[in-house]
């Protein structure tokens, strides 16, 4: 089998962020059950991507969660002028 990439080529990120830039990658310490750890292992599931990926989705949902709060007002008004007079190209939509 030969080699198709010698060492001294630039190796390719580990992962990329949404906006496509190299994500930095920090170690940092967990405390996990022992039983779900083992359960975990066994399944041969990556732990560090799934805790990578289950942070990600919860700090999106967090950040739109409070985007609404802080945007209420300006949310409930603009439901409130639809209402009141509809959106203006109601008449071209076929759906």
């Amino acid at each position: 089998m030969r080699m198709t990439k010698a060492f001294s080529d630039e190796a390719r990120p580990f992962r990329r962020d949404d906006r496509g830039k190299r994500a930095r990658k920090r170690a940092t310490n967990v405390s996990i059950d022992a039983e779900i750890l083992a359960d975990a292992k066994a399944l041969g599931i990556n732990l560090s991507q799934t805790l990578e990926d289950e942070l990600r989705k919860r700090t999106k949902e967090e950040k739109i969660r409070r985007f609404q709060e802080e945007h209420c007002e300006a949310i409930e008004a603009h439901n409130r002028f639809i209402e009141e007079h509809g959106i203006w190209s109601e008449k071209y939509r076929s759906w």
